[in-house]
């Protein structure tokens, strides 16, 4: 998941975009709890670089078959090879948490979904929308990236990495025209 991170930061910094890449593993040494150790670190980026606007939470997932294999989510990328399929997560306030611009966020997953089916059809699983936060609320560019499965090669993911810093990149620009 580090690799992912450092990748999508790569092709950001390639756009322009300056990265705060925290590489601090939050579920260690137990995932109980890693939400509020994560947050307290996001008040703590925020507070010093004021001027962060997007959040990004890059994760795997994990998908099982009923005998418990590994479940391989895969786009093939014309001339680049294969790539994880990625889900955007995006919290709300109906698991009764605060987070009254949830909305902001949706807004920017969807335009970034749009980008990447527009570009690669395969990319995108679909979005989820979710009863849970998933310390969101912290900024309205915030977004939880799921890069593929735990089934997934390292390369395939890393690919599917810097395709969605791309098609987001691609949404900022022209955002801010």
């Amino acid at each position: 998941v580090v690799r992912m991170g450092d990748a999508m930061a790569e092709v950001f910094g390639q756009a322009g975009i300056s990265v705060l890449h925290d590489r601090t593993l939050y579920d260690y040494p137990e995932y109980a709890g890693s939400y509020d150790r994560s947050l307290a670190a996001i008040d703590r980026h925020l507070k010093e670089y004021p001027s962060i606007r997007f959040v990004l939470d890059v994760h795997r997932d994990a998908i099982e078959t009923s005998s418990g294999s590994q479940v391989k989510v895969i786009s093939e990328i014309d001339g680049q090879g294969n790539a994880s399929q990625l889900t955007l997560v995006v919290g709300s306030d109906g698991g009764g948490l605060s987070h009254p611009d949830w909305m902001e966020n949706l807004r920017l997953a969807v335009a970034i979904q749009e980008q990447a089916l527009t570009d690669y059809p395969t990319l995108m699983r679909p979005l989820l929308l979710r009863n849970s936060r998933y310390n969101q609320h912290a900024t309205t560019g915030s977004l939880l990236v799921e890069v593929g499965t735990a089934g997934n090669a390292p390369e395939e993911a890393e690919l599917a990495a810097r395709l969605f810093a791309g098609e987001m990149v691609t949404v900022l620009n022209e955002r801010s025209k």
